[in-house]
């Protein structure tokens, strides 16, 4: 009798996590609906995830930026895309597996922007570079699935008053967004998706931001965030018709490569 009980209580529990949930509000973080977000930042005259192409996003009149960081081996939290510096630096290896001092040493930009190569900052000199009011959108990179490392860092950061800006954080790993939902609940969460079948964890992860790829907003997906009252940040919504579309359908964010975004 006790298991059947034990059975049906866990049942409950466990429709109730994954059924019955609502994201937290997101206070001010929108300064506009939709809030366009410079994606990288502005990347005409700069590398992405340079200083430069953050400062001319908001040069520009972008109020929100995209950026990516890896932790370096040392735990120095830096702004890069992908682990492999041979993607678009003039260095070799990966970020996740060298000091600082190394990537130091390296320049970004070396096939988009040849002429005009940039340090890869650091999370902390972006910051400081950066007006305060500016919403970042920061995506948390990893090797592998259960590689906390980038997380942790970043975690360590907030808590230490590291980041005065307003802040969201994403992932496309759902045990990321957990983490960061268990170990720093004040900071708000997005789950970036790419493919349908990314898109089971929704209902495990609760974040507090739905980051769809534009191709799959399908009719389901948008009753599934009206119904829970998820916030949509689409990315990456570049053609001046997409946009509208954005617009006209008052999403909340739309994460752009667009310089031309502002005024559509």
């Amino acid at each position: 009798m006790i298991d059947i009980f034990l059975f049906i209580l866990i049942t409950l529990l466990l429709v109730s996590y994954l059924g019955y949930w609502q994201p937290r509000d997101m206070g001010n973080y929108y300064l506009s609906f939709p809030m366009m977000i410079a994606h990288r930042g502005m990347k005409i005259n700069s590398p992405e995830n340079t200083i430069a192409a953050y400062q001319e996003a908001v040069s520009h009149g972008f109020t929100a930026i995209e950026l990516d960081v890896i932790s370096t081996k040392d735990g120095v939290l830096v702004c890069s895309h992908n682990h492999d510096l041979e993607r678009e630096t003039d260095g070799t290896g990966w970020v996740n597996e060298l000091l600082m001092v190394d990537i130091e040493q390296v320049k970004t930009g070396l096939f988009s922007h040849p002429d005009n190569q940039k340090d890869i900052p650091t999370l902390a000199a972006v910051i400081k570079a950066i007006p305060s009011h500016i919403r970042l959108n920061i995506e948390i990179k990893f090797d592998g699935v259960f590689d906390f490392s980038t997380a942790a860092a970043l975690a360590s950061m907030i808590k230490t008053g590291g980041i005065s800006h307003p802040v969201l954080i994403s992932s496309f790993n759902p045990f990321i967004v957990l983490y960061v939902r268990w170990v720093i609940p004040s900071v708000r969460t997005g789950y970036l998706v790419e493919t349908p079948d990314m898109m089971k964890w929704i209902h495990v992860v609760h974040p507090d931001c739905f980051h769809p790829q534009a191709d799959l907003l399908t009719s389901d997906v948008l009753e599934m965030c009206r119904e829970k009252n998820l916030p949509l940040n689409v990315w990456t919504v570049n053609s001046c018709p997409a946009i509208k579309y954005c617009k006209q359908s008052n999403f909340q964010a739309v994460i752009t490569d667009n310089p031309s975004a502002l005024s559509i």
